[in-house]
């Protein structure tokens, strides 16, 4: 009997919330959006830019640290103990600055990136709101690769028309 109840619950639920989207349902992609419009070009441009630079600095330290284990390869053995010890420890310092310069570029990369797409994001928010109040939906779903399975013929993209609104400010 209960199961009785939650379905028909469920059925009056769907059946009476049909008129509260009588307005229409959109959805926009805003990852397709950003790779359209000439400023997450840019800021594609700018992440590239930067990543080139870490990177070139950190192939120096990588080949600063092939250099200095080469001459500590080949001074080995005739270096003292305490030389020695103190050319391990020097190689041992770089080899942390290395892998630290490693994280720092990654953490780097990884706030120019979040920084750039929130503003993107949230100024395709500010645009996506306006087509959804001008166009009267009731209701605007972001859609992704992984996020909408289905759409009807019903529910109406409007990512093409976010980005002419987009490049036209």
């Amino acid at each position: 009997m209960r199961h009785l109840t939650a379905i028909a619950t469920l059925c009056g639920a769907l059946f009476f919330s049909a008129p509260v989207f009588a307005g229409g349902i959109a959805v926009v992609d805003f990852q397709e959006a950003i790779n359209q419009v000439s400023e997450g070009e840019t800021a594609r441009q700018q992440i590239d830019t930067l990543y080139q630079q870490k990177q070139a600095a950190i192939a120096n330290l990588e080949a600063q640290i092939q250099t200095k284990v080469a001459e500590y390869e080949k001074q080995r053995l005739i270096l003292s103990d305490a030389a020695r010890a103190q050319k391990e420890q020097e190689l041992m310092q770089l080899q942390q600055t290395y892998q630290q310069a490693g994280m720092q570029a990654e953490m780097e990369m990884q706030e120019l990136y979040t920084q750039k797409m929130e503003t993107l994001i949230t100024k395709m928010r500010g645009v996506t709101e306006q087509i959804g109040a001008e166009k009267g939906y009731d209701l605007v779903l972001e859609a992704t690769e992984s996020g909408v399975v289905f759409t009807g013929s019903s529910v109406t993209d409007i990512t093409d028309e976010l980005i002419k609104r987009y490049e036209a400010n």
